[in-house]
Order: structure tokens, then C-alpha cells, then sequence
């Protein structure tokens, strides 16, 4: 997998229920510690794939894709998820 620094028209979303247990699946997490992860996809037209996640939160904002730390951004959380466990 490869991640990239920009995405054209981003969509980030929790897998649906079949794409999930793919994910699960591939990623070789035990069935007991499933429930603690949460898999994640992403598509857009410059490419797609997956994450599998302890939680995540997508912010809109900066411009810097590290976040440096230097020069204090202004970000927006815009969607923030993580397992129901």
C-alpha cells in the first residue's frame, strides 16, 4: 500500500460490513481483537485503499501535510470515528 500527501476529491469513510471483514481479513488480525480495530476506506480519483485503524480523525485545514509543528494551523476536525468497544 501506498499512502499519498494529496488525494483529488477525497472520500474517507468507515468500510461497509463486506468491505470490513476484507480488511480484517487481509490485515491477519485474531477474530478475538477484531472488534478493536476499525477499518477505513479511502477513494479518490488519484488512487484508493484501505486503513485499519485504532481510531481516526480527518481534520480540513493547513498546509502542512506533517504537521511540523513550527507554525501552529488552523484545522477543522470534520469527522473523528473509532471502534465501539
Amino acid at each position: 500500500m501506498q499512502l499519498a500527501q494529496d488525494y483529488e476529491s477525497i472520500e474517507l469513510c468507515s468500510a461497509s460490513g463486506t468491505e470490513a471483514e476484507e480488511i480484517l481479513g487481509f490485515s491477519g488480525v485474531s477474530p478475538s481483537d477484531r472488534d478493536l480495530h476499525l477499518p477505513v476506506v479511502l477513494r479518490s480519483r488519484s488512487g484508493s485503499g484501505f486503513v485499519l485503524c485504532r481510531s481516526v480523525t480527518a481534520e480540513r485545514g493547513g498546509e502542512d501535510p506533517f504537521g511540523s509543528g513550527f507554525e501552529r494551523e488552523e484545522h477543522h476536525v470534520i469527522w473523528t470515528s473509532r471502534p465501539q468497544s
